[in-house]
């Protein structure tokens, strides 16, 4: 009966030190697992808090970003060698950063002969270009999760090199990614400690190919947010260069009095007007619209005028003028773009004025001696200047005269007018603005000039307005 008790107690005692070295060695496993993970969150955020420093001071280098991550990742995960190969444009991989020698994935490397070692491994380890799902690397592109090979030797998805110092033991390879978005392919290979790479240093590369790409995207945004600051930099100098352009006077007569409202749909636009004092009591005044919206309607809007200005002083007709200007440029403008413009000159001595439109909008005459009628349109035939050779434009283009007398009011503008829309998709018509002319027709042309500007956002409910906006109002008084 002892023996039987003596017995139990040795089983019961066996099975209790037994428990007592599992539970040690569980514990033991779940603190190095524990150690495990610091580490790992110590290399990862000590990787972004160097990359965070990078961009704050305004350091935008991919090229400098990769070769980090390459760096971090092979001291991380004890690896002799790391790649990067970035995922381009044109959907192939190439490598971009490398620590150590990466082996070749595409070609194998033999032996080397009788050149140096030095130059045959420079020759050997070049710039490498894959498709996606070609080889270890193309595959985790093309599914974009990470591969663990932890004995690469005789594997068939690994190229095996005839030079030693390129065969691949053991090798990791993982999707550098944010989102949906694929950057690249992150590889290591060839353990220093000699042992197969384990899950530990794969869950580690994973971690890190993450991160990568997150720093990579954010690296993208920050570029694309700089790129728009400095766009709208350049944009908003070329709108100050563009209103300095533009008049920053209006003619001064005792006869006449004008007013002139200029309103770009962006920073920059393509309407454009002019004065040009002239011999004889003459004053020149011009609006024109360039077809397009933006910088290269700008430039043309630049151009147009400067040659207008040279033209006008050689005191022909309108017609004679447009004529010039269009013989002048036709030949550089592109062929989707054009300049619908009126010109005209007002006589003061023999109270009148004489006008070519060239394709433009019809100019308004308010009559002071039918002062409850709508404003009359003056239109004259003509074509957009740079939009067809001389010969079209010159047989297409005529002056219109007409009587301009004291009370009368003189109205150019631009399509961003009379096609403003509201609600219902309605456009403000020239019919409105000749009725609206006529109604503030007794006011000073500034006066009017406002009130035609508040009704046209009045009518379309809202100050911000879908094309390019330009009246000029002149006024005899």
């Amino acid at each position: 009966m002892s023996i039987t008790i003596l017995s139990i107690w040795c089983i019961v005692a066996t099975i209790a030190l037994l428990m007592m070295w599992k539970s040690q060695r569980y514990y033991s496993s779940v603190r190095e697992d524990i150690d495990r993970m610091r580490e790992e969150k110590d290399i990862i955020i000590d990787f972004l808090h160097t990359t965070a420093e990078d961009m704050s001071s305004g350091e935008l280098d991919k090229t400098k970003l990769y070769r980090r991550i390459v760096r971090t990742t092979a001291i991380t995960c004890g690896a002799m060698t790391a790649c990067l190969y970035e995922k381009t444009h044109d959907n192939k991989l190439v490598s971009r950063a490398t620590e150590g020698l990466f082996p070749p994935q595409t070609r194998r490397i033999s032996k080397q002969g009788n050149m140096l070692r030095a130059k045959f491994l420079e020759e050997a380890i070049v710039q490498e270009t894959l498709n996606v799902g070609e080889s270890v690397i193309g595959m985790v592109a093309k599914k974009m999760r990470g591969i663990i090979i932890k004995d690469a030797m005789g594997d068939s998805r690994v190229i095996e090199h005839g030079d030693e110092s390129l065969q691949v033991k053991s090798m990791i390879a993982v999707p550098v990614a944010f989102g949906n978005k694929l950057y690249g392919v992150l590889a290591i290979a060839n353990p220093i400690s000699e042992k197969p790479f384990n899950s530990t240093d794969f869950s580690l590369a994973l971690s890190l190919g993450e991160q990568a790409g997150m720093a990579l995207h954010n690296m993208d945004a920050l570029s694309a947010i700089i790129l728009k600051n400095k766009m709208e930099f350049d944009l908003r100098l070329a709108s100050d260069v563009q209103k300095y352009l533009l008049p920053s006077t209006m003619p001064d007569t005792q006869s006449l009095q004008f007013a002139v409202k200029y309103i770009p749909q962006q920073l920059i636009g393509g309407d454009f007007y002019d004065f040009y004092k002239l011999p004889n009591n003459r004053i020149g005044i011009t609006v024109g619209d360039v077809s397009g919206k933006g910088v290269s309607a700008s430039l043309i809007m630049a151009i147009c005028r400067t040659k207008l200005q040279a033209l006008a002083h050689k005191n022909k007709s309108p017609s004679e003028t447009l004529k010039e200007l269009n013989a002048d440029i036709v030949e550089s403008m592109r062929t989707d773009m054009f300049i619908t413009m009126t010109y005209a000159i007002i006589d003061t001595n023999a109270s009148k004025i004489t006008l070519a439109r060239a394709g433009h909008e019809p100019a308004l005459l308010y009559k002071s001696t039918e002062p409850t009628s709508p404003a009359i349109k003056i239109r004259g035939s003509g074509m957009a200047v740079g939009m067809v050779d001389s010969e079209l434009f010159d047989e297409s283009i005529e002056d219109v005269e007409f009587e301009f007398n004291k009370g009368d009011v003189f109205v150019l503008y631009t399509d961003g007018i009379t096609e403003a829309l509201n609600k219902e998709d309605e456009e403000y018509t020239t019919a409105r603005l000749a009725s609206t002319i006529s109604k503030f027709g007794t006011q000073s042309a500034k006066e009017m000039n406002d009130a035609i500007i508040k009704d046209v956002e009045t009518f379309s409910d809202k100050t911000k307005h879908a094309d390019d906006l330009t009246l000029l109002c002149v006024k005899q008084i």
